[in-house]
């Protein structure tokens, strides 16, 4: 873990990620990159003479500036201390997923209120497209947390390595791990062996705890919602095939989904 990116607008939920993302640097020892997006024309812009720029790039350097010295403000803090941080501006010409893509980081660390609804349909959140572009993990932060300890794994037995992967980031000490399974009517699996093979992986991991359930629904999204919900989880932890065009279009994302509509916080692993 050398490199997370935070993107942010300024709101609430991105100083919560900046937050856990630093609270994640200090345990790896890794750089914290803010990427803060301009958005142009701004409300300014319009209101004054344009003349008292020469150009509009006059004014971009100056938007670029002005977004510099407010991300030193957020970091200007003791809980910020120990921590190297590289500060990024970018133009408003490409999206936030597109911006978030092109950068070689090892994990993405972003605040999102999610998305429903019609806004779903038309637009999606944020957090969604960075998903479903980015190559490697995402952690979506939703409300102010100090750590994760109450954590459930969505698992579908045909990829295993997401959740070892994301442990590292995870306090295996302190956390209570629930790890669930949707059978959303293939019954592809076993019980018993599923139980077999989750046992497996608490022995690997080294947690001394954990809860394992079976689910029979027909939407795996809602499912793991309800449980995620009801096991009181701080976080939940995923993959996604990061389907794109087509692909996308005719199955969807169960990972998008749950990014858009869970309470709580998900990461998700490609």
């Amino acid at each position: 873990m050398k490199n997370i990116l935070v993107p942010i607008d300024l709101s609430d939920v991105s100083e919560y990620a900046l937050e856990v993302a630093v609270a994640i640097a200090q345990k790896h020892d890794a750089t914290v990159i803010l990427l803060k997006r301009l958005i142009f024309p701004t409300l300014e812009y319009t209101m004054i003479d344009n003349d008292f720029y020469e150009d509009k790039e006059d004014y971009y350097r100056y938007l670029t500036q002005e977004s510099k010295d407010r991300l030193k403000d957020m970091i200007d803090r003791p809980t910020c201390r120990n921590v190297e941080f590289r500060l990024k501006v970018v133009r408003p010409e490409e999206s936030l997923a597109d911006s978030v893509a092109k950068q070689k980081v090892d994990l993405v660390v972003m605040g999102s209120t999610g998305a429903s609804g019609w806004k779903e349909w038309t637009k999606g959140s944020n957090a969604e497209h960075v998903v479903r572009k980015t190559s490697c993990p995402v952690l979506v932060v939703k409300s102010p947390i100090s750590e994760f300890q109450n954590v459930v794994f969505a698992v579908d037995f045909e990829n295993e390595e997401f959740f070892k992967t994301s442990s590292t980031l995870l306090d295996t000490a302190k956390i209570k791990p629930h790890f669930v399974y949707v059978d959303n009517g293939t019954k592809l699996f076993d019980a018993d062996v599923l139980r077999e093979r989750v046992g497996k992986w608490v022995f690997e991991l080294g947690y001394s705890f954990y809860h394992f359930e079976i689910i029979e629904a027909d939407s795996i999204e809602k499912a793991i919602l309800k449980y995620a919900e009801k096991a009181d989880a701080d976080i939940i932890v995923m993959y996604t095939h990061g389907r794109k065009g087509f692909q996308h279009f005719i199955y969807g994302s169960i990972a998008e989904d749950v990014v858009n509509h869970a309470k709580m916080a998900v990461m998700v692993s490609h």
